[in-house]
């Protein structure tokens, strides 16, 4: 009977693994500095497949509630460490590249895709940070800007940037 409950919490571990790799994380965004942030789908993950996986290794050499007792503290170890060592470093580092959208107005971009006639094109800059950006465009006055050329911001309004050709 621990047998099984070790082998499917093994396996709903790899298996929620196996799905999030093959299409994106599951769950909502929880902040890294929030009380509640251990409670990931991904730590989820990792303290089953530990649980599961020291479960079924000790099972037969322990006592029930010994195995039970060790399979446990190793997933919760794991998990701990996942969190300490992985998703907040990460977390963090996500908010490093955010750009004050207003310190970009009149910074130079290349339009990447052509910016037809009122119509939508897609320009790419780099901010002083050295970070490459691309977002969506149009021509502020309305007009068609070839592909390659080099345009400055004017304003940006929702997602979307306002430019003019420079020169224009």
């Amino acid at each position: 009977m621990l047998y099984t409950i070790f082998f499917i919490c093994f396996g709903v571990g790899i298996g929620f693994v196996l799905l999030s790799f093959l299409l994106g994380e599951f769950g909502g965004e929880i902040e890294a500095d929030s009380p509640l942030s251990f409670l990931r789908p991904s730590l989820g993950a990792a303290f089953l497949v530990v649980f599961g996986g020291v479960g079924l290794l000790v099972e037969g050499r322990l006592f029930s509630s010994a195995a039970i007792g060790l399979a446990f503290l190793a997933g919760f170890f794991m998990a701990l460490l996942m969190h300490r060592f992985v998703i907040i470093p990460l977390t963090r580092m996500e908010g490093t590249s955010a750009v004050d959208r207003q310190m970009l107005v009149g910074h130079e971009a290349t339009v990447i895709e052509k910016i037809p006639q009122g119509r939508f094109g897609k320009i790419s800059f780099t901010t002083e940070k050295g970070n490459k950006h691309n977002a969506p465009a149009k021509a502020d006055d309305g007009n068609e800007i070839p592909r390659h050329a080099a345009v400055e911001i004017i304003y940006i309004e929702k997602s979307t940037y306002f430019v003019r050709k420079k020169g224009a």
